[in-house]
């Protein structure tokens, strides 16, 4: 086992899911219009409408999937809410609607499907995830919790809100009931690198160097997440194992930052001398000046003067 204790400051953190990241902050509580006049942007009907009528929600259903297999994610949503005017309260149709309008980042068209959605079957798991992952991204965490778990009572096939119960149980510190979401999402989607990256992770807060390091490794080596290499990188650096962190983080870095990060926790693991020279090199190195290094540098000769602590720069 390894004795050393790791700084998981350094570490980076979570990743929830693509498709939520960069996401608008609209409020997502406006359920005052129709689902079928109100669930998608007024331009596509002027796009869409003349050139591709339906006349029943067959052919409707029917144009989207063909959309959808072509990648066209504007048209697939028209045709969507096409056929739902004939059918208004087909709730997977809606709950289809919410999931592209997320992916198009458009957090109060999504949530005003799932809301529709819910209001005709309360106990519609798929919405009640969705719901949930709009609000994670909003910062609006306890009600995302609620509707996490009321999505996984209703069906506890859903790897997404697994994923995202499992970062809330981590931030409360419940590493063991985090780490059954995540091995619970891994079982519905074993190709959900993210999930396995933020098992890596919790493992590592659980104390389990062991365990994160295999998580990080398989996410970083065998999938070439980004993420994973970064968080693998810092757990060896952490380590001591600093030829391993420079080889890693040149994955997703420069050799100059890499070098540069892996001082950084030689610093904190009191290797001075060691630190010294990634530094220097890190500066030879930067095609521009780094002052992040410069920084670091400046930081460690003052603290050889004066033996104070002080505060490195990653």
């Amino acid at each position: 086992m390894i004795s050393k204790r790791i700084d998981t400051g350094v570490i980076i953190k979570f990743c929830l899911l693509g498709l939520l990241s960069g996401c608008a902050t609209t409020s997502t509580m406006d359920t005052s219009e129709s689902a079928g006049a109100d669930l998608n942007d007024k331009s596509l009907d002027v796009l869409f409408a003349t050139e591709f009528p339906v006349t029943s929600e067959a052919e409707a259903l029917a144009k989207a999937t063909q959309a959808l297999q072509q990648g066209d994610v504007d048209k697939t949503l028209f045709f969507y809410v096409r056929a739902l005017q004939f059918q208004p309260e087909n709730v997977e149709l809606l709950a289809q609607i919410g999931d592209i309008q997320m992916q198009r980042k458009n957090h109060t068209l999504a949530s005003r499907a799932f809301l529709s959605a819910l209001e005709y079957d309360p106990t519609h798991a798929r919405s009640h995830e969705g719901l949930g992952l709009i609000y994670v991204a909003e910062g609006m965490h306890e009600q995302a919790v609620v509707e996490l778990k009321s999505a996984v009572a209703y069906n506890d096939q859903l790897w997404r809100a697994h994923n995202a119960l499992g970062i809330y149980e981590d931030k409360a510190g419940d590493f063991a009931a985090a780490q059954l979401h995540y091995d619970k999402a891994l079982s519905i989607n074993p190709d959900a690198t993210d999930v396995l990256n933020n098992r890596g992770y919790s493992k590592l807060l659980a104390g389990n160097m062991d365990g994160a390091t295999l998580d990080f490794y398989e996410a970083a080596q065998n999938r070439n997440f980004p993420l994973a290499w970064a968080n693998l990188g810092k757990l060896y650096a952490a380590q001591g194992q600093y030829s391993d962190a420079i080889t890693t983080f040149k994955h997703v870095m420069s050799e100059a930052h890499a070098l540069n990060n892996t001082a950084y926790a030689a610093i904190e693991n009191g290797d001075i001398t060691q630190a010294k020279l990634f530094l220097n090199k890190a500066i030879r190195l930067s095609p521009t000046y780094f002052p992040a290094a410069e920084e670091n540098l400046s930081l460690i000769a003052q603290r050889e003067l004066s033996n104070d602590s002080f505060s490195i720069i990653d």
